[in-house]
This record gives C-alpha cells, sequence and structure tokens, in this order.
C-alpha cells in the first residue's frame, strides 16, 4: 500500500492543479512529458519522512485522461480550489470532503514538466476515525525527472520499484 500511495501523489498534485476555465489568470496545470521518468518521493506524517524512488513510464493519454478526472473529481468534492501562478510555480490551495473527512492542502508545482519536475504538497486531514477525532499532518515531496523516450519493458502507466516489483498506477 506505501508503494502505491507514493505513484499516486503526482496524481494528486495533478488534481490539485488541473486546468481551470474560471482562473484570471489562466494557470495550468503543467503534463509530464511522455516517456520514462524516474521520481523519488517523501511522504512524513510525524513520525520521520519514508521515502521512495520508482520508474514510471507515462504516456500522453494517460497524463490528460488523469488531469480531466481529477479536475472533476475536485469539483465536486471541494469548497476551495484556488489555483494561482507565483512566479514560475503553480500553487494550489483546496479544502474538501473526502470520505467524510475534511482535507486542507496547499500543493507547489515547479519545473519544465519536460525534463524535470518538484510538487510539494502541504496537507491536514481531520474528521473521526473509530469514533475519535483525529488529525493527520502530512508533507510530501516528490521530484521527477526525465530518463528517456523509450520506456522499454514498462507500458504506459506502469512503474518499478528498485527491487523489480511491478505496479500499474492507472
Amino acid at each position: 500500500m506505501q508503494r502505491l500511495y507514493g505513484l499516486s501523489v503526482f496524481a494528486a498534485a495533478m488534481a490539485a492543479s488541473a486546468f481551470s476555465p474560471a482562473l484570471a489568470d489562466d494557470a495550468r496545470m503543467p503534463e509530464r512529458k511522455a516517456g520514462l521518468w524516474h521520481m523519488a518521493t517523501t511522504m512524513d506524517e510525524g513520525q520521520g519522512p519514508v521515502t521512495q524512488d520508482l520508474t514510471m513510464c507515462i504516456d500522453a493519454d494517460m497524463e490528460r485522461t488523469t488531469v480531466a478526472a481529477s479536475a472533476d473529481e475536485h469539483g465536486k468534492q471541494c469548497s476551495k480550489y484556488d489555483i494561482k501562478r507565483e512566479g514560475v510555480t503553480t500553487v494550489v490551495d483546496m479544502s474538501c470532503q473526502f470520505s467524510g473527512r475534511q482535507v486542507v492542502s496547499k500543493t507547489e508545482l515547479s519545473g519544465d514538466f519536460k525534463s524535470a519536475f518538484l510538487v510539494k504538497i502541504a496537507s491536514t486531514t481531520s474528521g473521526a476515525q473509530d469514533s475519535k477525532s483525529v488529525s493527520v499532518t502530512r508533507n510530501i515531496s516528490q521530484s521527477g525527472k526525465y530518463v528517456s523516450e523509450d520506456c522499454g519493458d514498462l507500458s504506459g502507466g506502469e512503474a518499478k520499484a528498485p527491487d523489480g516489483t511491478r505496479l500499474m498506477v492507472q
């Protein structure tokens, strides 16, 4: 489950920054270039950081579909969904309800998304769990570096961990 969560970090960031026609400054989610990417993800929920490295094949159609589906979901679930450009960084502030829990987050995306990117997410999830009120703060950082146009033996949406484990992200 840990690996799958790490893989979905970029999908969450994409969702947070998907195309939004209502924006005055026309801030848009940059799409990663199709091909093979190396991604390093670090997540900290207050008990120390956990890092994972993956190699992933990005398919252009998959990238566009993920952005569109995520934007639709966030449009339905979020009371706040503000996207703006601050210099070369896209910043997304959102407040959403997912599975009965309140999620408040700030996402910062930078890089050219053709050769490299950096996504930073700071979020707090609060709500009830086992009849108790809980609040979890997460800090996630994901960097990506473009490796090659050729994905080798990986198909679009497939990722591989250093130990050879393969996962379909989408």
